[in-house]
C-alpha cells in the first residue's frame, strides 16, 4: 500500500485541504508552531485556507465540560503545547447538511449516496427541481440520470433500476403519486494530471522557431533584392513609356462643364475673341 506523503501547512491550498483529516491538520499546526516566527507571519494565510473546510477552536484540555460539548457537536479534540493558557485544539470539517452547501471543491470528496441523501432531504424537489447551478456542481463530479415513469415499470425485474445498478449507479427513488422519479448517480473517473518536463522539447522547439524566423527574414530580404534588380533591369525607354502613358491619361481629361474653375472661364473668353 502506497504511504501518504506527509504534508505541511505550506503545502495546503483550497483544493487539497479537503483531503486532510482533522488529526492530520492538528499535527500540521503543531509542527508549524515549532517555527514560531514563520507561523505568526503566515498564520492569516494558513487560516484563510483552513477555514474554507474546517472549524477550529482552542481550549483547555482540563475543561471537561467544554471538551464534551465540542465533541457532541462533531469536533475532534487534540492535545497541543500550552499557549495562551490553552493546551488543546478542537477541529471539525464543515458539515454538509443541505444541497446548497455543495461547492465545486467539496462535491469532489463525496460519495454518490451522500449527494443522493442531500437531494432526498431537499423538500421533495427531486433532481429537476434543483437550481441549475447546483445541478452543474453535482455533474462536475458525477454522472447523473433522472427518469420519471409509473412505479410498476420503474421497479419491474430487469428494468431501468436493475440496469443502472449493474452499471454502477446509486439509486434514489422519489414517489410522485403512482409514478416514481428515479435519480441515478455514479462517480466520474478522476483524471490524474500528468506533469511532464518539457524543458528539452521546449529548447528544441525554440531553436526550430528561431530557424524558421531566420529563414523567413532571409526570404523577405531576397524578395526585396529581386524587386530592386527588376527595377534596375527596366531600360530608360520603358520608364519613359510608362511616364508618357500617365501624361496622356492626364491630358485626355476634359473639364467638367458643371464645375468650371476661373482659369477655364478665361480660356473660353479667349477662344471667343479669336473667333470674332
Amino acid at each position: 500500500m502506497k504511504q501518504k506523503t506527509k504534508m505541511s501547512l505550506d503545502d495546503l491550498n483550497k483544493s487539497n485541504v479537503w483531503t486532510v483529516t482533522p488529526g492530520e491538520l492538528s499535527q500540521m499546526i503543531i509542527d508549524a508552531k515549532k517555527k514560531r516566527d514563520e507561523f505568526v507571519e503566515n498564520e492569516k494565510h494558513y487560516m484563510n485556507i483552513i477555514k474554507t473546510v474546517f472549524d477550529i477552536q482552542y481550549l483547555k484540555r482540563e475543561d471537561s465540560a467544554r471538551v464534551n460539548q465540542l465533541e457532541n457537536t462533531g469536533y475532534e479534540v487534540f492535545s497541543t503545547t500550552d499557549e495562551n493558557g490553552n493546551n488543546a485544539i478542537a477541529i471539525r470539517k464543515h458539515p454538509i447538511k443541505k444541497v446548497t452547501d455543495l461547492t465545486l471543491e467539496n462535491v469532489q470528496h463525496l460519495e454518490p449516496w451522500e449527494v443522493l441523501d442531500l437531494i432526498s432531504r431537499n423538500m421533495g424537489t427531486g433532481w429537476k427541481g434543483l437550481p441549475l447551478a447546483i445541478q452543474d456542481i453535482i455533474e462536475s463530479a458525477f454522472f447523473v440520470d433522472c427518469t420519471i415513469m409509473p412505479a410498476n415499470m420503474m421497479r419491474r425485474e430487469g428494468g431501468i433500476i436493475d440496469r443502472r445498478k449493474e452499471d454502477g449507479y446509486e439509486v434514489l427513488e422519489i414517489e410522485r403519486g403512482t409514478w416514481i422519479e428515479g435519480i441515478f448517480m455514479k462517480l466520474k473517473p478522476k483524471v490524474e494530471k500528468v506533469h511532464i518536463d518539457y524543458s528539452i522539447d521546449d529548447e528544441e522547439d525554440g531553436r526550430k522557431k528561431r530557424r524558421k524566423h531566420r529563414d523567413e527574414d532571409e526570404d523577405d530580404y531576397d524578395d526585396d533584392i529581386d524587386m530592386e534588380e527588376e527595377e534596375e533591369d527596366m531600360d530608360d525607354e520603358e520608364l519613359k513609356r510608362l511616364d508618357g502613358e500617365d501624361d496622356e491619361e492626364i491630358d485626355d481629361e476634359e473639364p467638367d462643364e458643371n464645375n468650371l474653375q476661373i482659369e477655364d472661364i478665361d480660356a473660353i473668353d479667349d477662344i471667343a475673341d479669336e473667333e470674332e
